[in-house]
């Protein structure tokens, strides 16, 4: 069974990278955007960004070790645009949930 893992952190010199480890639903979710989309729910939470290198399949469950970039550090993003660049670091499990 899978269960919710804490946030590991773990920040370069600059500060504006982190690690973190995440665990992702295996069902998209509805959300609400500029448009009707579905999202990702990552640690029981929608999330509206995407994964580089992550190629999600419906029906597993996933732990993950992403980096996490700010790409806004000083300043607020700009309207519509994500304050994050999330980067698959390495899939550390993938699951089926239990029948």
């Amino acid at each position: 069974m899978l269960t919710t893992l804490p946030l590991l952190l773990a920040c370069d010199q600059s500060g504006e990278k982190v690690n973190l480890l995440v665990t992702v639903g295996s069902e998209l979710e509805d959300c609400d955007g500029p448009a009707s989309m579905k999202c990702l729910v990552v640690n029981g939470e929608l999330f509206y960004d995407t994964i580089e290198g992550f190629d999600y399949e419906e029906g597993y469950y996933y732990r993950l070790r992403i980096e996490r970039e700010s790409l806004y550090p000083n300043e607020a993003p700009p309207s519509g645009e994500s304050r994050y660049r999330y980067r698959l670091i390495e899939v550390m499990s993938k699951e089926q949930p239990p029948q």
